[in-house]
């Protein structure tokens, strides 16, 4: 059976998820860290809509897998509750937890629908245009660090992350369907606050008041304070691609500046990422790593004859002598 379909969300599962998060779940549908979340998948209607979070999870993990990473799922957490994922990689341990930002109610009374004669149906979406405020960009941003900040407080108790230790923790959110995936302004808003967004042009206010982020200590909402104690990175992720491989590159991360007093810091609890160089928007990478990259490039690009130049300039100029230069004839 087809499940029902609401024609005014932009937040549906799109063929080409469904297909590889398929074959996702038919290689791991035998692995013991993994059985448990394909079952659970399978038994609550497989790949539906309802199930996204599932499916986000279940491709996280996957990736971990092709890493060679085995994943502990459904760790032990604060209090009674559990985190996603916990695994160890490059001598480093990480704690994991991961949430989808569902689409609001605001954001589906701002979509509208004209239908044609033919058939034809035009679905449109108009934030900041409508007369409620909370159908704007502003007011997405607001709910976005308020569900974000909820995560870590559950009946007046920290929630989810344990107390600092040797993990580094981590919080993956789905922002797809955050202004569709949103981009690096909208991160660093959501994670930071408006004061620390470049550009004025992308801040944003709420009754004259710049909308403070997750990380801020102008924050006051419920689980702000605990997020800001026990929370290393936000990872926003915005998949637009699905294959193997794919997931890593999808994540942007926010640094905690309350727990990292250097940028070093913050690179050095990241190191051992498994899903390739992360990339944190605000810890600037040092200027000689970027540098070196370059210049490897180039010279992989070099041609026979190119190589052959460089090396002749570079033995003249160090005055190097040649591979055959100390040897004499017999």
């Amino acid at each position: 059976m087809t499940p029902w379909r609401d024609e005014k969300s932009f937040d549906f599962l799109t063929g080409r998820e469904a297909d590889f998060t398929k074959s996702v779940m038919d290689e791991l549908a035998d692995t013991p860290w993994a059985k448990p979340l394909v079952d659970d998948i399978n038994a609550t209607g497989g790949l539906t809509g309802d199930n996204k979070a599932k499916l986000f999870e279940l491709r996280f993990g996957h990736s971990l897998h092709k890493a060679g990473i085995l994943p502990s799922y459904e760790t032990p957490g604060e209090g009674q509750s559990t985190l996603d994922y916990g695994f160890t990689s490059g001598g480093r341990d990480f704690l994991i937890e991961m949430m989808r930002l569902e689409e609001t109610d605001a954001v589906r009374a701002a979509t509208t629908m004209e239908k044609f004669q033919d058939g034809a149906v035009i679905v449109g979406r108009h934030l900041g245009t409508a007369k409620d405020p909370r159908q704007s960009e502003e007011g997405e941003t607001l709910k976005a660090v308020e569900r974000i900040c909820q995560k870590f407080e559950n009946g007046g108790k920290p929630h989810k992350f344990p107390p600092l230790g040797a993990a580094t923790h981590v919080l993956l959110v789905d922002f797809r369907t955050f202004l569709n995936g949103g981009d690096e302004y909208d991160r660093v808003h959501v994670g930071l606050g408006g004061e620390l967004v470049a550009s004025e042009a992308h801040r944003r206010y709420w009754k004259g008041n710049l909308i403070t982020g997750v990380f801020s200590p102008k924050t006051k909402l419920r689980g702000a304070a605990e997020a800001r104690e026990r929370l290393h990175f936000i990872g926003f992720v915005n998949e637009k691609t699905y294959e193997t491989g794919a997931f890593g590159p999808a994540i942007q991360f926010i640094a905690n500046p309350h727990l990292f007093k250097t940028p070093e810091e913050a690179r050095a609890a990241l190191a051992g990422w498994p899903l390739g160089e992360p990339n944190i928007l605000n810890v600037p990478t040092p200027k000689a790593a970027i540098d070196l990259s370059k210049l490897a490039d180039e010279i992989s690009s070099l041609t026979v004859i190119e190589s052959t130049d460089l090396a002749k300039m570079l033995q003249e100029k160090w005055r190097t002598p040649s591979s055959n230069g100390g040897c004499k004839g017999s």
